[in-house]
């Protein structure tokens, strides 16, 4: 018997074992694959899933192992229209993680698994869900060996788990299982070659390159960080095959250009256009993330962002279900509060998507706007927070101004604590809730909770040195601040007195 059963061994099932891992969940995560992915696929990590993965400790390494630079060669056809090179955003104790970092999904995926090797877990390759049954006391599911791979587990062995959590892709076996309805749209027309290759004849300090024909086809080549590699997307005719072949002929006519040669390909794959979601994350108990619940265009970087933040959201609910410190209700707002995301996400990128051609009538002008909607839209992906205010975990009982709200992530700032210096987001690490009490004591004995009294310098508490707290949470005395394990506001409040019934409604 384990906990948690996962099905899926990319960004979002390695996060949610990592997560309940360290919780002391007894969990096993499968993958039908033999062995790690090769391929680049997403490749674009955003603060919010850095803030998720310094949580789980290993934001360093994803940094040192990535690129912050947001640089970008942008092709009308074959002539260079212009260069956007947006400086990295400097970090701060109030924003250390104020950059995108691009890094390939592979290398993102390899991080995480390390992560879990250290906290004592494994990744069970070669290992296929064949089906389960779900009852009300647990679930039964039955994975089944790959070819050539001699697995953990003997073969059909039937594992029993309290819960199952889907993290197994757009095809998801799991949730054609429970019959969930994929709602969407397919467009068959709409193809793209994506691969990880060699390609010489680009500058790499140039960052990365894109070309949008007036017809509609585009081609992307970016540098995969601390690799002699490229990653390359380009559409497909209808007819198309995705081969290396079909690669190299775009490379030329899109560009316009006979020196840049493509060779050595570690990595082919044709993507379809798909833009569909579920309308329900839990079916008693299995639950769906990532793409097993969303999928969309790659346009805006969403997908493996979006999967990591769905594992974060579910894995500290699923934790205090399975530990008795919460009723099973809790596991109801993980989809109240990631469905409306995933839902604003797909018409994002969709979005971007349709936006990558300009009308044909505002071609002229194309140079003096387009430049200008880009730089804007990666500024935004910077500050890319969903929040949950209207959740019904979300709690906001006072009437106090500030910038921060209920629902919205707790924002980090510099504290000294017993005579020591920290970032805020240092003492939110972990599987507890943090509750910040501005000049009162509070009289709360959880242990769920670590509470802390915010004081101003040079008195006895948790010091708030820039006065960044009591800025953004119009902190007086009195204001009380409950923030969830997954770093989000859950309640905000006059008196600490309200902390109480907050908790015992989990």
């Amino acid at each position: 018997m384990t906990d948690v059963l996962i099905v899926g061994a990319g960004p979002t099932g390695l996060t949610l074992a990592c997560d309940l891992t360290r919780r002391g969940v007894a969990c096993r995560i499968i993958e039908q694959a033999t062995a790690p992915a090769a391929g680049s696929r997403g490749f674009t990590l955003k603060p919010r899933s850095l803030e998720a993965l310094d949580d789980l400790g290993v934001a360093d390494r994803v940094l040192a192992a990535g690129d912050l630079r947001g640089w970008l060669r942008f092709h009308l056809g074959t002539e260079p229209l212009f260069d956007l090179r947006l400086p990295p955003a400097p970090a701060d104790p109030t924003r250390p993680y104020p950059n995108t970092v691009a890094l390939p999904q592979w290398r993102t995926e390899s991080i995480l698994r390390d992560r879990l090797a250290e906290l004592g877990g494994k990744v069970e390759f070669g290992r296929r869900l064949t089906g389960f049954d779900a009852g009300d006391e647990g679930l039964t599911a039955t994975p089944e060996d790959g070819e050539n791979v001699t697995a953990t587990l003997e073969d059909g062995e039937r594992v029993r788990a309290r819960y199952l959590v889907a993290a197994d892709g757009g095809r998801s076996l799991v949730r054609r299982t429970l019959g969930l309805p994929f709602s969407g749209s397919t467009t068959e027309d709409t193809r793209a070659l994506i691969a990880d290759v060699r390609i010489d004849g680009l500058d790499r300090d140039n960052g990365t390159h894109l070309w949008v024909s007036a017809d509609g086809h585009m081609l992307a080549a970016r540098p995969i960080p601390h690799a002699g590699t490229w990653q390359v997307v380009t559409s497909l005719e209808p007819g198309d095959e995705g081969d290396l072949d079909t690669l190299r002929h775009a490379l030329t006519t899109r560009t316009g250009r006979a020196d840049i040669q493509a060779s050595d390909p570690a990595w082919l794959s044709t993507w379809r256009y798909n833009l569909r979601m579920v309308e329900r994350y839990r079916v008693g108990r299995v639950l769906l993330a990532g793409d097993a619940a969303h999928v969309h265009s790659p346009f805006g970087g969403h997908g493996m962002n979006t999967g990591i933040q769905d594992a974060y959201n579910l894995g500290w609910k699923l934790a205090l279900v399975i530990q008795g410190a919460a009723r099973a209700e809790l596991l109801d707002s993980y989809e109240a509060e990631r469905l409306p995301v995933a839902r604003e996400i797909l018409a994002d990128s969709d979005r971007r998507l349709k936006g990558m051609v300009p009308p044909r009538v505002v071609r002229p002008l194309v140079r003096l706007i387009l430049k200008s909607v880009m730089a804007r839209q990666q500024r935004r992906t910077r500050h890319d927070h969903p929040v949950y205010r209207t959740g019904p975990l979300t709690r906001h009982l006072t009437g106090r101004r500030g910038r921060v709200r209920a629902g919205d992530v707790a924002p980090d700032a510099p504290v000294r604590l017993d005579g020591g210096e920290h970032r805020l987001s240092e003492l939110l690490r972990g599987p507890h809730f943090t509750a910040l009490v501005f000049g009162v004591a509070p009289d709360l004995a959880d242990p769920r909770v670590r509470a802390y009294t915010v004081v101003r310098p040079g008195r006895a508490g948790l010091a708030d040195t820039t006065g960044h707290l009591h800025r953004v949470y119009g902190g007086r005395k009195g204001t009380t601040v409950l923030i969830r394990p997954d770093g989000y506001v859950g309640l905000m409040a006059d008196s600490p007195a309200a902390l109480t019934g907050y908790l015992e409604r989990l």
